[in-house]
C-alpha cells in the first residue's frame, strides 16, 4: 500500500473540516470518487457522489445545500440542474486550502448508474505504479494548458489502463482514433 500523496491528505482534511461526508450521508450513500479517491490529483478538485432513495432530488438538494451553508467556512454554494442527465450538482467553486483554491462538487442522484462508485472501485483495483505515473504525467500536461476538464480525466484513465497508453502523444493519438471512429 502506497502512502497517500500530500494533495490527497489535503483533500481528505478539507472533506473532514467541512463535514462534507457527514452532511451528505444524512441523505443517502455518499462516497468520494474521482481523482481524490484514486489519489491521482493534479487539479484541485474534490468529487462526492450522493445516491438517494427518492426521485425528489430538489428536496434533497435543498437539505444538503442548507447543511453546507451552516458551516462557517462555506459562504457560497452553486446548484446546477442536470435532472435530464439523472442528477443535480452542488458546487463550492473555491475553497481555500494550503495548496490553493479547491473546487468541490457533490453529485446528487437516485440512479446508481450515474454515480462513479463502481467505476472508482474497479479502477482502484487495477491501477499499477506505471499506470499512476503515466496518468499523472498526461493529466499534468493537460492541466498546464487549461484542458483538464469536461471528463478528460476519465478518458485518460481508460486509455492508460485499458489501452496501454503511456504518454501524452499516445493519448492524443488515441483521442484522434476515437474521433475518427477507428478505435472502439
Amino acid at each position: 500500500m502506497i502512502a497517500p500523496s500530500p494533495l490527497k491528505r489535503e483533500a481528505e482534511a478539507i472533506i473532514a473540516d467541512l463535514g462534507l461526508l457527514e452532511v451528505t450521508r444524512q441523505h443517502g450513500r455518499a462516497e468520494v470518487v474521482g481523482s481524490v479517491a484514486l489519489d491521482l490529483i493534479v487539479k484541485l478538485d474534490i468529487d462526492i457522489h450522493l445516491l438517494v432513495d427518492t426521485p425528489d432530488l430538489l428536496a434533497v438538494t435543498d437539505r444538503v445545500y442548507h447543511g453546507l451553508l451552516d458551516h462557517p467556512c462555506i459562504n457560497e454554494v452553486r446548484i446546477s440542474d442536470y435532472r435530464a442527465d439523472g442528477g443535480v450538482k452542488i458546487g463550492i467553486d473555491a475553497h481555500r486550502g494550503p495548496s490553493g483554491a479547491w473546487s468541490i462538487d457533490i453529485w446528487i442522484t437516485d440512479r446508481v448508474e450515474t454515480t462513479a462508485f463502481e467505476y472508482t472501485r474497479n479502477l482502484l483495483g487495477r491501477l499499477t505504479p506505471a499506470h499512476r505515473s503515466a496518468i499523472l504525467a498526461i493529466k499534468r500536461a493537460y492541466h498546464a494548458r487549461g484542458e483538464l476538464r469536461d471528463g478528460i480525466s476519465h478518458r485518460i484513465y481508460d486509455a492508460v489502463v485499458d489501452k496501454g497508453v503511456r504518454s501524452e502523444d499516445e493519448f492524443r493519438r488515441c483521442l484522434e482514433w476515437v474521433r475518427r471512429g477507428s478505435l472502439v
